[in-house]
Formats: C-alpha cells, structure tokens, sequence
C-alpha cells in the first residue's frame, strides 16, 4: 500500500486492480474509515476496501 500513500499525499492518479479483476482509475483519497479510501473517478467516487485491492499503479505526471 506503499503506492497508495503515496498517490495521495502527492494527489497523484491512480490504476487500481481490485482481487475481482475490475480497475478503477483516479484521484485517491483517505476515508474517514480506516480501511476505506475513496476514489474520484470520471463516473463520481467510489469507496474501496482496503482488502480488496490487489494492485496499485500510481499515475505520475511529468511537469
């Protein structure tokens, strides 16, 4: 989850592969639950448990 602090610290986007193989593309941020983050997408946001997260691809971009 190391990618995962750090796309929200830094307000990066991110690709997330979820343990049922769907993605999810955007702009992590905390929950005010401990093992949630939300997620901005084009779609609207979406809450995630942390447990359900398989892989993180932190979206970096060059400035």
């Amino acid at each position: 989850m190391h990618e995962l602090k750090m796309a929200v610290t830094l307000e990066h986007q991110v690709v997330l592969t979820l343990e049922n193989g769907d993605s999810v593309v955007g702009l992590p941020k905390w929950s005010s639950h401990p093992e949630k983050v939300q997620v901005r997408t084009i779609e609207g946001a979406v809450w995630l448990m942390l447990d359900e997260i398989k892989h993180v691809t932190r979206i970096i971009p060059f400035q």
